[in-house]
């Protein structure tokens, strides 16, 4: 692995690439989606904000809500946003 590391290194100073723009861009993609998986799982893990989500859902399809603007004037933070 160190070796190979210090190969791609190598290749990089030289003005070389291993990857296409399209690959890098694809294997970038790939990496933002195991991200969101791992996110979703860890989630998905603590029952405690799982029903707090529930909660929170619930509330907003009953209009139980604030717009932001609505939010910001009650608390009288029109001057500070």
């Amino acid at each position: 692995m160190c070796c190979e590391i210090l190969y791609c290194r190598e290749v990089e100073k030289k003005g070389m690439t291993l990857l296409t723009v399209e690959e890098k861009e694809l294997l970038t993609r790939a990496a933002n989606l195991m991200d969101e998986l791992l996110e979703t799982l860890e989630i998905m893990q603590d029952n405690g904000l799982v029903e707090d989500l529930k909660v929170a859902l619930r509330e907003v399809e009953e209009g139980k809500t604030k717009s932001l603007d609505e939010l910001i004037r009650e608390l009288n933070l029109e001057d500070e946003i």
